[in-house]
């Protein structure tokens, strides 16, 4: 009776409140949070001592295979799904894997079978996207900068593939999605897959792997369950793999027609990526969770200095790097986890290179998720906050020394000068969905009860500051620097969401979303407001839509 009531005051609450948008799909990486929440209601870890640090499809359905009351069925899991999402003005898009940031609407068809038979296993889940994909407004940069957009193109652009709008037309496309062929053993799976990764204890962003972006193909060795040792137990995973350059080029870059020396044309050529992650859960504290991750991605076809290719050992090739260390302490008894993720961008994170770089680019996400039981626990509350800052704590990571005017320097996270299309995939970011520069304060609270949630969601964007404070802020100015204060690009999203499920196995999730982006691109008119106060001419609101409807057979939570 008193859910009842709940849902009838939300379907009351959502026909006078619009709201704002991060992710009500059910991916199986978001379905990991309902096993990541049971791990944390029970007073041990006796059943699930995961880390909950690699997430994916393949993990997901393991995770249900050892709690499922079938484990011996040769059909692991069928799934079918629709999602559903519209944009009103912007292209906001997040953690939404094919899909792109778009505005109007945008549909998602999936079905997926996985089959296990002996060490076979194949789990077959394309993917088809129809996307509207509608003109977006105008952007023309700062009127009063002349340099404006040849600055945004030269420290940012020209250095990553992050798109705002992925041509003029409807896009329609179709792709092999969450699927993989492989072979599974009680602790090893080795194969190839097209599935999304999040690598890292995050649940709004992750420094490396996210599924922000399309899946790219790769070959997998991963751990099934974790492998127990003398000194505690271990999970693994490691990929090699083909990136997708996107057919796409920026809208914006007609903007500098008027400059045809200042174009980039960016090489083409195949890119590849590497990576491995090790997580450890010490036999001495059995709660804490530590981690490595380390990825790079190169050019197939670069050749050194004597024309010999080199090799996929080969050290001095030009390559993008990033690396981060991670740790995740949960708390079952206390029904609490805290985590936190640091990472290098252009560099291996062993832990002494924190500390002894001179200048290092530290980014970091830290999180803590509590849970409070109602009654014997069959419902709780969640409480979620994290924290992500990508941007650069130190100046003079950002200007070029002694040209304070020129332009920032390309330093920040995902962008590079040799691999120009930068940490994506196909046009969008393969880590946080935030980009480089930005930095994220997010809260949330929901009551749950096996899969059904109601949840509000707030959270705080400053989009790619290193750009605002190299375009915006003079060191020398009256021998203190000076700057603008009322032109950082931020957005405020509030959400609102529900999921459902009716009848067993029946997923449905819908979620309204209010973006309010204060100074949009970091473009600010003065319509005669007060100085700090935001102008009706430049900021911009979005509402977005998102439904999701899923068959998941053996969706049961114990």
């Amino acid at each position: 009776m008193v859910v009842k009531k709940i849902i009838a005051i939300f379907i009351v609450v959502f026909s006078y409140i619009s709201t704002s948008a991060q992710y009500s799909f059910f991916d199986e990486i978001h379905l990991m949070d309902y096993q990541r929440n049971q791990q944390l209601k029970n007073d041990s870890n006796r059943i699930i001592v995961n880390s909950f640090m690699i997430r994916s499809t393949s993990a997901f359905q393991n995770m249900q295979n050892k709690l499922s009351s079938k484990p011996k069925n040769i059909l692991k899991s069928l799934i079918v799904s629709y999602d559903f999402q519209n944009n009103s003005l912007l292209p906001q898009g997040v953690n939404d894997g094919i899909m792109f940031p778009a505005r109007g609407w945008q549909e998602r068809y999936s079905i997926g079978i996985n089959v296990q038979w002996g060490l076979l296993d194949i789990n077959y889940q394309p993917e088809k996207l129809s996307i509207q994909n509608s003109t977006q407004e105008y952007y023309a940069g700062n009127p009063d900068d002349g340099n404006f957009m040849f600055k945004y193109f030269g420290m940012v652009a020209n250095n990553i593939d992050h798109f705002r709008q992925f041509g003029y037309y409807k896009i329609d496309t179709t792709s092999f999605g969450q699927s993989r062929l492989g072979l599974k053993t009680k602790h090893i799976s080795i194969g190839y897959s097209t599935e999304n990764i999040w690598w890292g204890p995050g649940k709004r962003n992750s420094l490396i792997f996210s599924n922000n972006a399309g899946g790219f193909r790769h070959y997998y060795l991963n751990s099934v369950e974790p492998i127990k040792t003398f000194i505690g137990s271990f999970e693994f995973s490691a990929i090699a793999g083909t990136l997708d350059t996107t057919k796409y080029t920026d809208i914006d870059q007609e903007l500098l027609n008027v400059c045809r020396p200042c174009k980039v044309y960016k090489n083409l050529d195949q890119r590849k990526i590497d990576a491995i992650t090790i997580n450890w859960r010490p036999k001495w504290v059995p709660n804490l969770y530590l981690g490595y991750a380390f990825s790079r991605q190169y050019y197939v076809n670069t050749k050194n200095a004597y024309g010999v290719k080199y090799s996929f050992f080969s050290k001095d090739r030009t390559q993008q790097i990033l690396g981060s260390l991670m740790f995740r302490f949960s708390l079952p008894k206390d029904h609490a986890e805290l985590y936190g993720e640091l990472g290098l961008p252009d560099e291996a994170a062993y832990p002494w290179k924190f500390f002894k770089e001179k200048n290092p680019r530290t980014g970091f996400i830290f999180g803590a998720n509590k849970l409070v039981l109602i009654g014997k626990g069959k419902s709780y509350l969640n409480f979620n906050l994290e924290f992500t800052q990508l941007q650069l704590m130190n100046p003079k990571n950002i200007f070029n020394l002694g040209y304070p005017f020129a332009g920032g320097r390309p330093n920040g996270w995902y962008l590079n000068t040799s691999i120009k299309q930068g940490w994506s995939n196909n046009g969008q970011l393969l880590g946080a969905a935030i980009g480089p520069g930005s930095n994220s304060q997010s809260f949330s609270l929901s009551w749950n009860k096996g899969y059904n949630k109601i949840g509000v969601f707030v959270e705080r964007v400053a989009h790619n500051n290193d750009f605002y404070f190299s375009v915006y802020y003079n060191p020398y100015a009256t021998g203190f620097g000076y700057g603008y204060y009322n032109r950082y690009w931020v957005d405020i999203n509030t959400k609102l969401e529900i999921q459902l499920m009716p009848v067993k196995n029946i997923l449905l999730s819908a979620g309204f979303t209010n973006t309010n982006s204060m100074n949009y691109r970091w473009i600010r008119y003065d319509d005669g407001s007060l100085y700090d106060e935001p102008s009706s001419l430049t900021d911009k609101f979005n509402q977005q839509f998102q439904l999701s409807i899923k068959y998941l057979l053996h969706a049961d939570i114990k």
